[in-house]
């Protein structure tokens, strides 16, 4: 069968991963920070490690490059405004 496998399990701990929003905090350089809230994510059941891949990395990559050019000492933001920014 081609596709992802339905029982994906966590490469830290071997816990089960499953479909969930995390928050995700990014440090950039050594005096800023980045937290993006709601990012959708695969998230382990046991050591809550959250995984994302594909368009949604770019996306945070995207994100955390137009932070960068702020100068901020500490950003917040959710990812769901963002994106629709």
């Amino acid at each position: 069968m081609i596709g992802e496998p339905e029982n994906k399990v966590c490469p830290l701990c071997g816990g089960h991963l499953r479909p969930d929003m995390a928050t995700v905090p990014f440090i950039l350089d050594t005096n800023m920070v980045v937290v993006i809230k709601n990012v959708p994510a695969e998230v382990c059941d046991t050591c809550h490690e959250p995984f994302v891949a594909g368009r949604i990395t770019d996306r945070v990559m995207a994100l955390l490059r137009q932070f960068k050019s702020l100068r901020s000492e500490v950003s917040v933001v959710t990812y769901s405004e963002a994106v629709a920014a």
